[in-house]
C-alpha cells in the first residue's frame, strides 16, 4: 500500500457507511459530563435565568446541578446489570443505530467495491441480526436519569405533576463559587455568602405560578463571632476529635473533661440551630414546612390574606409576592413578631415586579445602587421603599403593618387553634451537597414534621416509579414482616451489642442476623434484598462487607428500609481533589431502597442505641408484653432488661417512619446525636399490626 503523509491534506476521503457510524458515536453517544463542572455550569444558568425571571427555567437548571454524578453511577449500574444479564446486549445495542444509518447513507455505485469483502450469505446474515434487535423502550425515569434531550424544563415540569400531591418539594442549592476550582474543599466549603430556596411544589403553587426560587442571604456576624459556616465546621472537628480520642481516657479527671467538652459542643450546636432559625432563615423557614393534610385550614388562610390586599390595595402584588405571602403568614404562630417583619419588608420591595421597580427607580440621588443591578436585593431599602410607596401609594411601613395585623390575628385568635396543632404531609428536602452538613430537620418550625432529604429529582422519581404500585397517599406502604439485623460485625462495641441485641430479641423476636461477626458477602446481600427492614449496628455504614459479591450493595434490588446506626453512615464523604462526594445511602438507593436512615456524624453508641431503639419501639409492630419505653434499662448495657416495672399509659405508636424518626430523637439528651439522625429516601409508613 502506498505510504501518504498525513500532514497534506491531498487525499480525498469518500464517505463510506462506517465512517458515519463512527461520526455517529462520536457526536451522539449518551453524555456523561463531568459531575463537579456539570454541576457549576447548571448553577450559573439557573441564576442567569432567576435574573431574567424564568422562574421554570430557573427551578429546572438548579435541579440539574443536584448531585450530577450519583445519576452516572446510576446509569452504569443500571447498563452494568443489563449486560450480565444478557451477553450479546453490548451488541444488539448497536444494531439498530447502525441500521438506520446504513438505510439513510445508502452506498453507492462506485463504493460497491467496499463490500465485496463480505460474504455470500449477507442476507442470512441480516435475518440473524434482527432477531437480536433490541427493544429501546427504555422507562422515562431512565432516561431522564441520563443526560440527554429528555433533561428538559417541560418534561421537568411533567415529573412535578406526576409526583404525589402530598408531597412538598424543596431544594435547597449553593450558589456557584469560583474558588471550588482554585481552593481545596476544606477552605472553599466556608465561602457560602446566600443560598436559594426552591419550591418545586407547595400547598401556595399551582401549575401557572410553580416553582419559584428566593435568595437567602447569609447571617451577618458580630464583633468575634464565627460565621455560621466556619462555626459549623469547627463543631464536627471538635466533635470527631473529642470522641476519638475517648479510648484513651484512663483516669477520672479525663474523664470529668471528656464530659465536659462534649456538653460544649453540645452547646455549640445547639446555638448553631438557634441561628439558623433566628438570624439566617429567620421568615423564611416558613417555606420550609409541608402542606397542611386539612386543606380547609389552607383556604382560610388564603382569605384572610387576600382580604388584607383587598382592604389595603395591594393591587400590583406579584403571584409570587402572594404565595410566599401565604406560607409567612400561615405560620405567624411559631414565628417572633421581628422574624416576620423582616420577611415582610422583602417580599414587599425584593420580589415586587422589577418593571414597575424600574419605572419609578432613581439611582442618580443614591451613592450606593446602581442602574446596573440585576436583582431587586442589590438595591438599598431607601431606594426599594421610595419606588413601594409610588407603585402603591402608602409606605413600606403601613405595608408592613398591614400584614403584621394578619400575622396577630392568627396568632392570637382562638379559631386558629386548629392550625397550631394541625398535622402536616411529608417534606422531601433536596439538599445541595454543600449544604447536606446542616441539620435542616431540627429547626423548631419542621422538628415536629415528617422530613426527609433525597439527592435530586431525578432519584425522586425513579425511585417513585419503582415502588408506585406500593405508594398510596404519598406513603411507601412498607411491612416488617421480614427483619434482618447486622450487631457489633467487628467485635469491638461489646455493650453495643449486648443492648442491641436484647432490644431486636425483646422487640423483634422472629427476626434473624447476625451478631458479633462479620457477615460473608452473599450474606449481607440477601439480608439487604430479602428484608423489610434492614438494621446495621457497628462502625460506619457497614456496606462495606458486601465486597467481593459480585457488584456490592449496588448489585441487588431491595425494598428494604434501611436503618445504619454506625458514625456517619449517611454522611457525604469527599475524597481528594474535586471528586464529588459519595455515602452509603447513594449505593442503596442506586438499589432502589425507598429509604435509608443514619448519621451525619460521628456519635456515641450509647445515645445512638436509645435514638435507634426507640425509633424502631414506634414504627415496628410488636407482640412485646410491655411497651419498650416503660422497660427497665438499668442493666441494659449488661443485656438484662427488667419488666417488673409500674404499668403506665403506653406511648402511642407511629408507623409514620419520618414522624417516628423526629420522636426518636428526643430519646436522647444530646443535641449533637438527636441533630445528626436524618433520613434519606421515600416517605415510609409501616403496618399497625
Amino acid at each position: 500500500m502506498e505510504d501518504y503523509d498525513v500532514f497534506t491534506n491531498e487525499i480525498e476521503y469518500t464517505k463510506p457507511a462506517y465512517k458515519n457510524i463512527l461520526n455517529k458515536y462520536v457526536k451522539d453517544i449518551p453524555n456523561t459530563p463531568s459531575g463537579p463542572n456539570y454541576e457549576s455550569g447548571r448553577k450559573l444558568m439557573g441564576v442567569e435565568c432567576l435574573a431574567d425571571g424564568q422562574e421554570k427555567e430557573c427551578a429546572f437548571y438548579f435541579s440539574e446541578s443536584a448531585s450530577s454524578t450519583l445519576r452516572t453511577l446510576a446509569v452504569y449500574r443500571d447498563e452494568q446489570l443489563s449486560h450480565s444479564d444478557n451477553k450479546l446486549s453490548k451488541i444488539t445495542t448497536y444494531i439498530k443505530p447502525i441500521k438506520n444509518i446504513i438505510e439513510a447513507n445508502p452506498i453507492s455505485q462506485e463504493e460497491e467495491h467496499l463490500l465485496e469483502f463480505l460474504s455470500d450469505d449477507t442476507e442470512e446474515v441480516r435475518e440473524i441480526l434482527e432477531k437480536y434487535e433490541i427493544d429501546d423502550n427504555m422507562p422515562f425515569y431512565k432516561k431522564y436519569m441520563r443526560f440527554g434531550p429528555e433533561n428538559n424544563v417541560e418534561n421537568f415540569l411533567k415529573i412535578l405533576n406526576e409526583l404525589p400531591k402530598e408531597w412538598t418539594i424543596i431544594q435547597l442549592t449553593a450558589p456557584y463559587n469560583p474558588n471550588e476550582n482554585l481552593k481545596p474543599f476544606v477552605d472553599y466549603r466556608t465561602e457560602i455568602k446566600s443560598i436559594f430556596i426552591t419550591l418545586l411544589t407547595n400547598d401556595y403553587l399551582d401549575q401557572d405560578t410553580g416553582p419559584i426560587t428566593i435568595e437567602v442571604p447569609a447571617n451577618v456576624t458580630k464583633g468575634e463571632e464565627k460565621p455560621l459556616f466556619e462555626e459549623l465546621y469547627s463543631i464536627l472537628d471538635e466533635n470527631y476529635k473529642t470522641i476519638d480520642n475517648a479510648q484513651f481516657l484512663n483516669n477520672k479527671r479525663l474523664v470529668q473533661n471528656y464530659w465536659n467538652r462534649r456538653e460544649d459542643i453540645d452547646l455549640r450546636m445547639k446555638s448553631v440551630i438557634n441561628v439558623m432559625y433566628k438570624e439566617w432563615l429567620g421568615g423564611w423557614s416558613s417555606l420550609l414546612t409541608g402542606k397542611l393534610i386539612d386543606s380547609s385550614i389552607r383556604d382560610r388562610v388564603v382569605k384572610l390574606v387576600d382580604t388584607a390586599i383587598d382592604d389595603w390595595g395591594f393591587f400590583k402584588l406579584t403571584k409570587k409576592q402572594k404565595i410566599l405571602l401565604y406560607n409567612l403568614l400561615e405560620h405567624s404562630s411559631v414565628l417572633s413578631s421581628q422574624q416576620i417583619k423582616s420577611c415582610l419588608r422583602r417580599i414587599l420591595t425584593e420580589h415586587g415586579n422589577t418593571d414597575d421597580i424600574k419605572q419609578f427607580l432613581n439611582t442618580s440621588d443614591c451613592d450606593t445602587c446602581n442602574s446596573e443591578y440585576r436583582f431587586l436585593n442589590e438595591l438599598c431599602l431607601k431606594c426599594l421603599s421610595k419606588c413601594f410607596e409610588k407603585i402603591h401609594n402608602f409606605s413600606l411601613v403601613d405595608g408592613i403593618k398591614a400584614f403584621s395585623q394578619v400575622a396577630a390575628k392568627i396568632r392570637d385568635g382562638d379559631e386558629w387553634e386548629d392550625l397550631k396543632k394541625a398535622k402536616r404531609y411529608p417534606v422531601l428536602l433536596i439538599v445541595d451537597e454543600m449544604l447536606d452538613t446542616f441539620p435542616w430537620e431540627t429547626l423548631p418550625i419542621i422538628n415536629q414534621h415528617p422530613v426527609s432529604r433525597i439527592e435530586n429529582i431525578h432519584f425522586l422519581y425513579t425511585l417513585y416509579k419503582v415502588h408506585e404500585e406500593r405508594i398510596v397517599n404519598g406513603y411507601f406502604n412498607a411491612k416488617a414482616d421480614v427483619g434482618r439485623y447486622i450487631i457489633n460485625p467487628e467485635k469491638n462495641l461489646e455493650r453495643m451489642e449486648l443492648r442491641m441485641s436484647s432490644f431486636v430479641k425483646y422487640w423483634c423476636p422472629t427476626w434473624s442476623g447476625h451478631i458479633g461477626e462479620p457477615p460473608p458477602p452473599a450474606d449481607f446481600l440477601a439480608c439487604l434484598a430479602h428484608a423489610d427492614i434492614f438494621l446495621y449496628c457497628g462502625h460506619g455504614d457497614g456496606c462495606h462487607f458486601a465486597r467481593g459479591a459480585g457488584a456490592g450493595v449496588e448489585g441487588v434490588t431491595s425494598h428494604a428500609a434501611v436503618l445504619l446506626a454506625g458514625c456517619g453512615s449517611v454522611r457525604l464523604s469527599r475524597p481528594p481533589g474535586r471528586a464529588p462526594p459519595a455515602a452509603a445511602h447513594h449505593h442503596l438507593h442506586v438499589a432502589s431502597c425507598p429509604v435509608v436512615i443514619g448519621m451525619l456524624w460521628e456519635v456515641t453508641d450509647l445515645e445512638v442505641d436509645k435514638a435507634v431503639s426507640a425509633l424502631l419501639a414506634l414504627s415496628v409492630p410488636s407482640t412485646a408484653p410491655l411497651p419498650w419505653r416503660r422497660v427497665g434499662k438499668a442493666n441494659w448495657s449488661k443485656g438484662v432488661l427488667d419488666l417488673n416495672v409500674e404499668q403506665k399509659e403506653p406511648p402511642p405508636a407511629e408507623r409514620d417512619l419520618l414522624q417516628a424518626t423526629g420522636r426518636a430523637r428526643g430519646a436522647t439528651s444530646f443535641v449533637m446525636i438527636a441533630s445528626s439522625l436524618v433520613a434519606r429516601g421515600l416517605p415510609v409508613r409501616l403496618p399497625d399490626e
